[in-house]
């Protein structure tokens, strides 16, 4: 094998090592027990409440969506599994479920429009770290977690999955905290589900009016 075959074969193979190492064999293997076991605890908004930093929840966005895509492989309906995580953590059928749930499937089907479902991606996903894409014209990159309503405008949604899109990473440095009118209908359809603060939506406003 040539110098060059080698070099392409290293990565997939490491990632394929780890997702089958020893530590994976105890993992759950059947879609409802992934949902409640690995799902339920990254989902828990009383877990979530207490993370800290200033990009709280990307790193557990990111692994539940490497246990969804693990779900999804062992013949789960995304959908589903995401409804017995919720219900396991014990906020199903409440506002903050349903935008999360949202989310939660929208970034996974980004993901896998991206190209971010590969034995290398998965690896890095399973460790919380962000994936790359491999798919479209921003193939070659990053992916980045965006916080749709700026943390320098609503810190308050920092550690929200529902304030959470995956975009290349590019298209985040660009985006920057600007707030258009996306931002400005999201924000007053999150503020009358409960999920903004009058304060909050008062600073997307203000921001909306400076952009």
């Amino acid at each position: 094998m040539t110098k060059l075959g080698v070099t392409w074969l290293r990565p997939a193979l490491l990632a394929i090592l780890v997702l089958f190492s020893p530590a994976h064999a105890e993992d759950p293997s059947r879609p409802e027990d992934i949902a409640r076991q690995m799902l339920a605890p990254l989902l828990d908004p009383v877990k979530v409440a207490t993370l800290k930093g200033d990009r709280p929840a990307n790193t557990r966005l990111y692994k539940v969506l490497y246990w969804l895509e693990t779900a999804r492989l062992q013949g789960g309906d995304v959908s589903v599994v995401v409804d017995t995580a919720q219900a396991a953590a014990g906020y199903a059928g409440t506002k903050c479920a349903a935008a999360d749930k949202k989310a939660i499937l929208w970034n996974h089907r980004k993901l896998e429009d991206f190209g971010c479902f590969s034995p290398e991606s998965m690896a890095k996903l399973r460790k919380g770290g962000s994936p790359s894409i491999s798919k479209g014209a921003a193939s070659g990159t990053q992916v980045a977690l965006d916080h749709v309503l700026p943390r320098a405008v609503v810190p308050e949604l920092a550690a929200r999955f529902y304030n959470l899109e995956a975009i290349p990473a590019r298209e985040n440095l660009m985006k920057g905290a600007n707030v258009g009118k996306r931002e400005l209908q999201l924000a007053e359809r999150w503020n009358r589900d409960g999920l903004l603060s009058e304060e909050g939506l008062k600073s997307v406003i203000e921001a909306a009016e400076d952009s």
